[in-house]
């Protein structure tokens, strides 16, 4: 009999590398696969043989209220399908599934993508903080494996939990960015030829270095920016574009599905993440879009981070530069311009960077 394996996740999945990541690589295997994510309303449907449950995210819009709704919605779900494993994809869900562990005896996977307790949403919040890393500490003894996304964070949680096993999962992308099909992005927004395209690609949050960049680009010639993605932050981006009178260099791209996203990552000349060190989570952070931009054949300016220089530097596919230097990312643009193909992959190393190439023990942590 296959196993049923479920994933969780508060977000919609077919919107998340990660999660679209690993339910691509389960379903090559003979796993009955189930997921309960979030999204715009209430549906059920099915993804390449994968049934795919959203609740409405107007149900879980309460700050009060919202984490303990959810929190009934995943024992209930879970209750129903009875899994053999379950994988939940962020501290939220994890601690439902670990608190009805005496109604359900299924293997817990608890994929700590970030540093959940140290948020930078929470660095202003400590006694929000603090309870959320009660309930990690509280529960993540209940689970039998921890995956982190990054050695730094590996080495972190260890010092936190000890006793808990955490193995490494990395935060790379799917075969759909390998070879992907180019888009003529310039066509689209009207640009000319000699107008080259900075991209970012993720969520619209404060410390992702959006304000930064937009001050920076407003000195350089024939450049645009493109945005892709949501968040809280949108509306702030706009007017901030306005003071810089960048608004007629800037635009802005709702999320798509990430197996469509490869075909906006290589249509672009630079590929950005310039993470402000403002928590520990993002002091560690070492985003799947910096493998994206690699593996989609562009350069990347990044934050000189400990784990994101560390990327950059390693395969040469980038400049990591302060996060806060006006002048570092004129003279990192510069440089790319200069020595671009240098910074470029080749297909060997593209490869390595895939998902399927370096994660395949998660089948191994799975079946144990």
């Amino acid at each position: 009999m296959h196993k049923k394996v479920v994933i969780v996740f508060w977000g919609h999945p077919l919107y998340d590398g990660r999660c679209m990541n690993m339910l691509n690589q389960l379903n090559e295997k003979t796993y009955q696969i189930s997921i309960l994510g979030v999204g715009s309303k209430k549906e059920t449907f099915n993804y390449k043989g994968i049934q795919i449950e959203l609740l409405d995210n107007k149900k879980l819009d309460n700050s009060i209220t919202k984490y303990f709704k959810f929190f009934y919605y995943v024992k209930k779900f879970i209750n129903r399908l009875k899994p053999d494993v379950i994988i939940t994809s962020d501290l939220y869900s994890m601690v439902p599934v670990a608190q009805n562990t005496k109604k359900n005896q299924s293997k817990i996977i608890y994929d700590s993508r970030e540093l959940y307790t140290q948020l930078a949403g929470l660095v202003n919040r400590p006694m929000i903080q603090k309870l959320w890393s009660w309930y990690e500490k509280k529960n993540i003894s209940k689970v039998n494996c921890v995956l982190a996304n990054a050695e730094i964070d590996q080495t972190y949680l260890h010092t936190l939990y000890p006793d808990v096993r955490i193995e490494l999962i990395k935060n790379l992308p799917g075969k759909s960015f390998f070879k992907s099909k180019k888009m003529d992005l310039k066509k689209i927004l009207c640009l000319n030829e000699k107008q080259k395209i900075f991209i970012y690609q993720g969520k619209f949050h404060n410390g992702r270095g959006i304000r930064f960049t937009i001050k920076c680009m407003s000195s350089l010639k024939e450049t645009v920016l493109v945005l892709i993605g949501d968040g809280p932050m949108k509306e702030e981006y706009i007017n901030f574009a306005k003071k810089y009178k960048m608004e007629g260099r800037i635009f802005f791209i709702d999320a798509v599905p990430y197996e469509e996203l490869a075909n906006f990552s290589s249509s672009a000349y630079v590929g950005l993440s310039l993470i402000q060190p403002i928590s520990k989570s993002y002091e560690n952070a070492l985003p799947n879009k910096l493998f994206e931009y690699a593996v989609s054949g562009i350069p990347i300016i990044c934050s000189n981070l400990e784990a994101m220089n560390e990327m950059v530097s390693h395969y040469n596919c980038g400049i990591a530069i302060s996060p806060s230097s006006e002048n570092e990312f004129v003279n990192a643009y510069q440089m790319i311009c200069n020595n671009y193909d240098e910074y470029i992959l080749d297909e060997v190393k593209q490869t390595d960077l895939l998902w399927n190439t370096q994660n395949k023990h998660l089948i191994d942590i799975i079946n144990e």
